[in-house]
């Protein structure tokens, strides 16, 4: 009995440790599609400042960049400041402030693939007029519809705290140059603000930190395996150790939390699934995943506006329901097979299945581990694209995608083990439990993945 409750305790151990990855963290952070705000308000005795900054990461950079040459930036700053002022929108009581345009400027600084795939930081002064007392509404409406850190602060034309301000006086992102790490998992998002004001000292008004410094942005990684889009005139051996990388990369993107490793084991063990057919999903998954990184690229080069980040929870919200739908089939399936004269002794006992998994396992089971793609893969698909490098491009992604799908069947081998395990030493308990535990932690991760992807639709 002892040595039973030990192989219990450690099998358990071994599926909750599975079980349990997806619910730690996000499996897919977005930071590359970021665009991120900030709003400086500064009260002047009859007049109300605004410093602006607009941050923009790699892929919707990459999406601006077609419509600026290297002679026209200053001209599209001007437009671009132009746009981003008619999103402001500011009132005094009844009255409405009327913005100018005062000064624009922007620049690039190396994104994650270095000078292929920069980011843009613009900013712009406007100003409009307002009493000399009253209180003050302000809302920034621009790129409502996508992710990124929003900011707003406000203080007075000597830097004074504005009396009843509901946003504090200095930014905690220095200005959208280094932002919290603290932070970084839940970026702020202030859009808007109401605070009281009176004629007060009119010493100069605080302008924009200047300087060429640089931090962390919202829930960038992956960075190593980018820079391997920057890799140019590479020999033989060079190229092969180029595609090893990522790979490696793609193993360690695998093992981070969620890409399906929960549901790919649970199924296998619950299915009574065999090692073919975990080399069977592995490739599977690494179709997918190259798959989901090239239609990923395509709508980011053909959509100007569309940064593709809005797809990925109805994605989400889709693949959840798929998974729902293989944990309900599974227990139903082995249900219906206990049912059956004979097979009541578990999978000990149960005559080895080499057969592939059917078309619409194989499929659900791609979905859940490869149909969400890596940002970083699509920015270095895009990196290439953009040097003109196309078929160096496609290799890295490839590799990563291979690696991604490696480490996946050697989750898969090691569940298929502790299964074995249990089965040898718990013959009739593993039999009537194994498949439905597999089961419902199947359904479990589906529901955590819709009302993720819910909470995602609803932000």
């Amino acid at each position: 009995m002892r040595l039973r409750a030990r192989v219990s305790i450690v099998g358990a151990a071994v599926l909750a440790c599975l079980c349990l990855t997806p619910a730690i963290a996000s499996a897919h952070p977005l930071g590359n599609f970021t665009v991120n705000l900030y709003s400086g308000l500064v009260l002047e005795p009859g007049q109300l400042q605004v410093n602006y900054v607009l941050d923009m990461a790699e892929i919707p950079t990459f999406q601006e960049r077609g419509r600026i040459s290297a002679a026209e930036r200053a001209a599209y700053a001007s437009r671009k400041a132009r746009e981003l002022m008619d999103g402001l929108t500011a009132t005094v009581g009844e009255h409405t402030v009327t913005f100018r345009l005062a000064t624009s400027a922007m620049r690039f600084r190396p994104g994650l693939a270095g000078w292929t795939t920069p980011i843009m930081r613009l900013t712009a002064l406007f100003r409009g007029a307002i009493p000399r007392a009253g209180k003050l509404g302000f809302r920034d409406g621009n790129y409502g519809d996508r992710i990124g850190w929003r900011e707003i602060t406000a203080v007075g034309a000597d830097g004074e705290v504005v009396p009843d301000s509901r946003v504090p006086a200095r930014s905690i992102s220095d200005t959208l140059l280094r932002y919290p790490t603290a932070l970084l998992s839940t970026p702020l998002r202030v859009t808007h603000t109401s605070l009281r004001f009176r004629g007060g000292s009119s010493g100069p008004a605080p302008a924009l930190p200047g300087g060429g410094a640089t931090g962390a942005r919202p829930l960038i990684a992956g960075g190593s395996f980018a820079r391997l889009a920057a890799w140019t005139r590479l020999s033989l051996p060079l190229t092969v150790l180029a595609l090893v990388l990522a790979m490696g990369f793609g193993a360690v993107h695998a093992l981070l939390p969620g890409h399906g490793k929960t549901i790919m084991a649970g199924y296998l063990v619950g299915a009574g699934g065999r090692r073919r057919q975990a080399v069977q999903v592995g490739i599977a998954v690494a179709l997918m995943h190259t798959a989901s990184v090239f239609c990923m690229g395509l709508v980011v080069l053909t959509a100007t506006t569309f940064g593709g980040e809005q797809l990925y929870p109805w994605i989400a919200l889709a693949s959840g329901l798929v998974v729902v739908a293989m944990g309900v089939g599974l227990f139903a399936t082995r249900s219906r097979r206990r049912l059956v004269p004979g097979s009541s002794h578990g999978h000990a006992h149960a005559p080895p299945d080499s057969r592939p998994l059917s078309r619409k396992s194989l499929a659900g089971l791609a979905a859940a581990g490869g149909i969400l793609p890596s940002p970083t893969a699509v920015v270095v698909l895009l990196s290439t694209i953009a040097t003109h490098r196309v078929a160096f491009g496609l290799s890295p992604i490839v590799a990563f995608s291979a690696g991604l799908a490696a480490a996946l069947v050697a989750v898969g081998l090691l569940a298929l083990r502790a299964r074995e395990i249990v089965s040898r030493r718990l013959h009739g308990w593993a039999g009537r439990w194994l498949p439905a535990f597999s089961a419902a932690v199947i359904v479990a991760v589906g529901v955590f993945l819709m009302a993720r992807a819910a909470v995602q639709l609803r932000a």
